[in-house]
């Protein structure tokens, strides 16, 4: 968040920019629409965290610098793994798959291509 230069009441805005960022507010942002907080010791509180499991890569990335990046993982399988998953979402978005039925799919075609287990890895990604 900013404040335009060219506002007409900087000041006010600056006000409302320093309690949108504020803990409270972004805390209960996240809680409530799944909003991740800039504040990496939010990732912490067990009240965002809770209604937020997805938080926890993201967390990861404020604690280490990193996130996995699908070329990384999947390597010179990366084409193949994207145009699976792009088929997938064209299935669903055209009707021809439910997303459940896509998903399954596109697990199965992908546990093919990369040889990875099914099912979500235990700790991150790792390669088999």
């Amino acid at each position: 968040m900013g404040v335009s230069r060219f506002s007409a009441h900087p000041r006010e805005a600056v006000e409302l920019v320093r309690y949108l960022s504020s803990r409270d507010v972004q805390a209960n942002r996240s809680r409530v629409l799944s909003v991740p907080p800039t504040l990496p010791e939010l990732y912490d509180v067990p009240e965002v965290l809770k209604p937020n499991p997805g938080f926890a890569l993201v967390r990861q990335a404020f604690r280490t610098g990193t996130v996995s990046r699908p070329s990384n993982v999947t390597g010179k399988k990366y084409p193949d793994v994207s145009e699976a998953y792009t088929r997938a979402v064209h299935s669903v978005l055209t009707g021809e798959k439910s997303a459940p039925e896509a998903a399954a799919a596109l697990e199965s075609e992908l546990v093919r291509i990369t040889g990875f287990k099914k099912g979500p890895p235990a700790r991150g990604i790792s390669k088999p």
